[in-house]
């Protein structure tokens, strides 16, 4: 029976080592590449949604929501970024996008594949309006203008990391989901 315990939570730990790592390591990777004007390269790549909105589709709702909290808090602590005001907007963001894939994940689980672009531009505007009171225009047409290669890796990646069994039975051997 133990046996049976230890695997699921040895599982559930590996993941969420493994996208915190991520959340702090892709971050500070895409920050050493130097910006040719215009906002910084993590504002282009989104590096820090990539761990984000991957810890959504394939981890347990708690770690998922405890990934995008934790992760621009430890980025914080751990290199400075993101500095000033922006921490709240990541924040809310961060946490918004991986509610939104949740939400997909439970109610529209085939669609999972298609939505991390939408579930992080809905994101932006939601967390602009509520924390930094930017139009959602404005938020767009920043997403559009510099963020297109982010939203490109974050549509790549969420397509190729979504789950493709979206059956929420049991499983047909008679083990646990």
């Amino acid at each position: 029976m133990t046996k049976a315990l230890a695997h699921p939570l040895a599982r559930r730990t590996l993941g969420i080592g493994a996208a915190l790592a991520a959340g702090l390591i892709l971050p500070l990777l895409v920050h050493l590449i130097p910006s040719q004007g215009g906002p910084p390269m993590g504002a282009r790549l989104l590096p820090i949604f990539l761990a984000a909105s991957l810890a959504a589709m394939r981890l347990d709702p708690l770690s998922a929501l405890s990934i995008a909290v934790a992760t621009p808090l430890l980025n914080r602590l751990v290199t400075g970024s993101p500095a000033g005001a922006m921490l709240p907007v990541v924040s809310t963001e961060l946490v918004v996008t991986v509610a939104l894939l949740l939400a997909a994940r439970r109610f529209a689980p085939g669609s999972l594949r298609f939505v991390t672009v939408p579930a992080f531009l809905a994101s932006a505007v939601i967390a602009s309006a509520l924390v930094s009171g930017s139009a959602p225009l404005d938020t767009l047409s920043f997403a559009v203008r510099f963020s297109w290669p982010g939203l490109v890796l974050l549509a790549v990646c969420g397509f190729l990391a979504a789950p493709r069994n979206t059956n929420d039975g049991p499983r047909s051997d008679g083990g646990p989901k």
